[in-house]
């Protein structure tokens, strides 16, 4: 038989292995967990950090994927709910996806982070603040500081800027893991300050909760301002009692109630209200505006602090998935590139996978956000 020559022969091996990467043997999908409430009482807040995770995904999957690889996305939903929480966790990690990205609340995130480090498995959080998850070598990482520096700025504007002295609080102790911190950093700089606070009425979220009886009792101090240490929903609906045997009152929250849809939640009940954002959400820069318009197209929903956390949280997840090197655990990646660009500032981990992130102290005016200093 006669010997093919040898160029024939490279032409054939070309085509062969040339084959292996044809549309009828496409590269496995990188397989991304997303862990988010979107039943519970936290699932207006999940659902928006999800759709900015589903964007930078579904971008990143436009432009041709991830080192030519697509990227499918697994949903599961912690219902703000510990066991359930877990449970989606461990359907995660059973699964082996790459990389995970959530929760949105501290609550589910110290539930779930020690699952997904022991496992191995990178988390890249949302919106937990919890300093519960600091200063660990785990697998958990974080885009937003933990160190409540809207806890100080707040204090100082009801005490100097407005002048209150003697304050009500009204504080979750659903989501413990963020509130009581906050109000331990809260209430120091504001007796440092020379205020004085009344002792917090905590209350946890329920159906039943009575939040006209919670109102009632937190006035019944004669305070000259109330402080709702509470996620959005609830800040709403007590904001709307307050407001109603008090109107005019003064009240603050944390920045955590105004990730989510607040303003549209309370309505005229939480005009005045003081508190801080993460993000400037007028920005007027290009890129700024492109993420606005291309979120607001794509679900039909104006973006929140949520939903830029979620798409940034994810941008850098899948920056370290691109620059990642063959062998490398995703961990590393992250902690040897460090920094990454933000859509409105420089994300910059240090070697615990926590970072600090700038705010903007806000004052809830004509049913906007509008900047209180």
């Amino acid at each position: 038989m006669r010997a093919l020559p040898l160029a024939t022969l490279a032409l054939l091996t070309s085509l062969l292995l040339s084959g292996c990467d044809s549309p009828a043997n496409p590269p496995p999908a990188w397989q991304l967990g997303i862990l988010v409430d979107t039943s519970g009482p936290s699932a207006s807040l999940g659902i928006s950090g999800r759709n900015g995770m589903q964007l930078a995904v579904e971008q990143a999957n436009a432009q041709g994927g991830i080192q030519g690889r697509p990227v499918e996305l697994v949903f599961r939903d912690d219902a703000f709910n510990p066991v359930q929480a877990r449970h989606a966790a461990g359907e995660l990690i059973a699964l082996q996806v790459d990389a995970a990205l959530g929760p949105m609340t501290s609550l589910v995130a110290e539930q779930v982070a020690p699952l997904f480090s022991d496992a191995g498995i990178l988390l890249m959080g949302g919106s937990p603040l919890t300093r519960q998850l600091a200063g660990r070598d785990d697998q958990f990482f974080r885009t937003l500081s933990h160190d409540n520096p809207d806890a100080r700025a707040i204090a100082r504007h009801l005490r100097e800027a407005l002048q209150l002295q003697h304050l009500a609080v009204l504080v979750e102790s659903s989501n413990s893991a963020f509130t009581r911190p906050w109000l331990d950093d809260f209430t120091a700089h504001f007796e440092a300050l020379g205020g004085q606070l009344h002792a917090p009425i905590e209350f946890q979220r329920d159906p039943q909760t009575d939040f006209a009886a919670l109102a009632r009792q937190a006035l019944a101090s004669g305070p000259q301002g109330v402080v709702l240490v509470s996620s959005a929903l609830d800040t709403a609906l007590l904001a709307t009692q307050l407001r109603q045997q008090h109107p005019g009152l003064p009240l603050a929250a944390p920045a955590w109630s105004a990730a989510d849809d607040l303003i549209g939640m309370g309505g005229k009940a939480v005009e005045g209200l003081v508190t801080a954002q993460v993000f400037d959400l007028d920005d007027p820069s290009a890129h700024f505006r492109a993420f606005r318009e291309a979120f607001e197209k794509r679900f039909g929903q104006p973006i929140n602090t949520a939903s830029v956390t979620g798409y940034n949280a994810a941008q850098v997840l899948l920056e370290a998935m691109r620059q990642g090197q063959p062998g490398e655990p995703l961990k590393q990646t992250l902690l040897r590139i460090r920094r990454f660009n933000g859509l409105q500032y420089e994300i910059v981990f240090d070697d615990y996978g926590d970072s600090h992130s700038p705010f903007y102290l806000m004052v809830v005016r004509d049913g906007r956000y509008s900047r209180a200093d």
